[in-house]
């Protein structure tokens, strides 16, 4: 059996018990990187040079939208576990006796933040929500920078979830996109599943945002005729305003970033923005967020001053 086969007949197996979202995923790291590339190869003449070597290729040049440059290790790593599910059931059914992917290493992720992460002072995400003034996805860029939500976790963002009576904003609805989009009454992990008080500006806001249209759709992100928001939209509508206004070039998941570290700038503990971000273990947020930026630098070192007589 070649390694083709193998690939569609694991995604035909595993199709029912997977989300459409993660099923969507699968299929793409398999049609654009690990089918093409494995191609040649027999199942049972797989190696584990073979995969180290896919591995390498990836991280020096395997981006697939035209651009130089190879893929981050965060999606090496992503690619890497799902090819490993794949050969675990190749095992189990008999087709090979050890799994190649064991024994091949990545390289150790220093952060979590990659060299294209933009992390904004909270004056300069100032500048970006001024930006965004009279802009369609004003509400989208507000929030991301208040509570720090993922794209999706915006684009899901529902009026009922809004309680301005107990003055509570609850993040319970999803929406995204690979193949096709996909609404989902879930959250990207348990924990990501959290209620934020409504801080007066962001409840100024969406009243405003109420009084100014109908609400012709569920959700707040949306285009006045009711059509919600897509994902690609929100992409290159956010970097299209940015370049307008002669603002750096970010990914809309930067916004979530940002607001990491003004919050650690502000002096916030490590369990609070854990808390805050929707993260499942705090390991997380510590090695992707636990840096030390320059306004960080400078409050610390005003703590310092006056410590000694010299």
């Amino acid at each position: 059996m070649t390694c083709t086969d193998f690939f569609t007949l694991w995604l035909e197996i595993q199709a029912p018990s997977l989300k459409r979202s993660t099923y969507e995923a699968y299929t793409i790291y398999f049609q654009k990187h690990l089918e093409p590339y494995f191609r040649p190869y027999e199942l049972n003449e797989l190696k584990p040079i073979d995969v180290q070597r896919y591995v390498t290729d990836k991280l020096k040049g395997g981006r697939k939208d035209g651009k130089d440059g190879g893929l981050s290790l965060v999606s090496v790593k992503k690619h890497l576990s799902v090819l490993r599910q794949a050969l675990d059931l190749a095992v189990i059914y008999g087709y090979i006796p050890q799994n190649p992917c064991d024994p091949v290493r990545l390289p150790k992720l220093k952060s979590g933040l990659t060299d294209r992460t933009v992390l904004l002072t909270a004056q300069e995400a100032q500048e970006v929500i001024n930006a965004f003034e009279g802009h369609p996805l004003r509400v989208a860029v507000v929030l991301a920078l208040y509570y720090g939500l993922r794209r999706s976790e915006v684009l899901g963002l529902k009026w009922s979830a809004v309680d301005f009576n107990r003055n509570v904003i609850r993040i319970e609805h999803t929406i995204v996109k690979n193949l096709t989009i996909e609404a989902s009454d879930t959250t990207k992990t348990e924990s990501s599943a959290r209620a934020f008080e409504l801080i007066p500006e962001v409840r100024a806001l969406l009243l405003t945002e109420i009084e100014r249209r109908p609400l012709t759709t569920p959700y707040i992100n949306s285009w006045d005729d009711g059509r919600v928001f897509r994902p690609d939209y929100v992409t290159r509508g956010f970097q299209r305003n940015l370049k307008a206004h002669s603002l750096p070039q970010m990914r809309f998941h930067d916004l979530r970033h940002s607001t990491a570290s003004i919050l650690f700038d502000m002096g916030w503990e490590l369990e609070d923005v854990k808390s805050w971000l929707g993260h499942s273990d705090i390991e997380t947020t510590s090695n992707i967020y636990l840096h030390y930026s320059r306004e960080r630098n400078v409050l610390l070192a005003k703590r310092l001053e006056g410590t000694f007589v010299l």
